[in-house]
């Protein structure tokens, strides 16, 4: 058997550290394995390491009328390089990651006439922060394109209810694997019974690209409104440190100048070791307005660090209001604020959140492997 996995663009995201581990973790049970994805991305060297790699240089996250030639090329790229794939191996199943890959990537695998065609769901590309349009067109795309999915893989119970209610029969062809994290990289020392015991500095931080959807404009409110209203000795001490990069750079620090706040938050890029930076931060904050269920909150539970984050989409069936974290209604910074200052000012509470008994054995490596391997030989 092989699989072929698809996505577009190799950057430190969620879906992309899941096909990247199955790419590597699947070769050896009796399947080989191989990606397609665009050429950019900080990952792009390591998915070169890790197994066949086809980089196709137009294929990019973007979509648009003036791009629609090149998006034809890639397509026709794709259906030629899954049909080289099938005659060396017969066994062949297509999965794809992310919404464009999702569905370029199926439809390319129907007109190269492999029959598996998997998707896993990271959010779906149709949400209720989206204009009227747009999301209709998502969801008519996906609606038409689930017609020919073989099986679908949701990280969230969230997802999976959303395809329920939307999608004919994706109950039935649906199941849950969650996204796998590197466990030993983020538990804690253990003479540490919670995180950054010896700093002096109280740090939150954030793992995010610097997009519309994560919505960091919110989370710097909700920082400098907290910031405002403590004592001079706890303004000396706390500091916020956001993982990342993206197209909204350039407006967040301006908005931090405007607001006299550079020396108070700090840009740290993309990191190729995010657990190194967790490991000295207190409390990990998110403000995203939709998500599927990010890896970086599984990851800042295994650090101990508790979580503040909107409720929205799958961070419920990980944070639990008021035992490892707090959740707030999605747009409220002002209260998002409030729960961020709580556990800075309130040790006990602190405490409590941070050593909570969370039970993540979903998310190793080895179990979203082996149910994957489960999945591909199911179908």
């Amino acid at each position: 058997m092989h699989v072929l996995y698809i996505l577009t663009k190799l950057e430190l995201g969620g879906a992309q550290k899941v096909c990247l581990t199955l790419l590597k973790g699947t070769n050896g049970k009796n399947i080989s394995s191989s990606l397609i994805s665009g050429a950019e991305g900080v990952l792009v060297e390591q998915a070169k390491k890790s197994g066949s790699v086809y980089l196709i240089e137009n294929f990019k996250r973007e979509v648009g009328f003036k791009t629609v030639f090149l998006e034809l090329s890639t397509f026709f790229k794709m259906i030629s390089y899954m049909r080289k794939m099938k005659k060396k191996f017969p066994k062949i199943v297509v999965h794809t990651h992310s919404t464009k890959a999702g569905l370029m990537g199926r439809w390319a695998a129907l007109f190269a006439r492999v029959k598996k065609r998997v998707h896993t769901v990271h959010g779906f590309g149709f949400h209720e922060h989206q204009s009227r349009i747009g999301w209709t067109i998502n969801f008519v795309l996906e609606f038409l394109t689930s017609f020919i999915t073989t099986h679908y893989v949701c990280v969230s119970m969230a997802d999976r209810k959303v395809g329920k209610k939307l999608i004919p029969r994706f109950w039935k062809k649906s199941s849950i694997i969650r996204a796998a994290v590197e466990w030993e990289k983020f538990l804690p020392a253990t003479h540490c019974e919670s995180t950054n015991c010896e700093s002096e500095k109280f740090i939150f931080g954030t793992v995010s690209c610097l997009k519309p959807q994560k919505n960091l404009i919110h989370l710097l409110k909700a920082f400098k409104l907290m910031h405002d209203n403590l004592s001079e000795e706890n303004k000396k001490k706390v500091l916020l440190q956001l993982i990342g990069d993206g197209v909204q750079r350039p407006m967040l620090e301006k908005w931090l100048e405007q607001n006299n706040l550079m020396h108070k938050v700090d840009f740290l890029g993309w990191q190729s070791d995010v657990s190194k930076f967790t490991k000295t931060w207190k409390v990990f904050v998110m403000s995203s307005l939709w998500e599927g269920l990010p890896c970086a909150v599984v990851e800042a539970r295994l650090t101990k660090l508790p979580v503040v984050s909107y409720e929205i989409a799958g961070i419920p069936e990980v944070i639990k209001n008021g035992q490892n974290g707090f959740l707030v209604p999605a747009g409220n910074w002002e209260l998002l604020s409030k729960k961020m200052r709580s556990l800075l000012e309130n040790d006990l509470l602190y405490k409590n959140l941070s050593q909570h008994n969370d039970d993540l054995n979903d998310f190793k490596n080895e179990v979203m492997v082996a149910n994957h391997v489960k999945l591909y030989q199911k179908i």
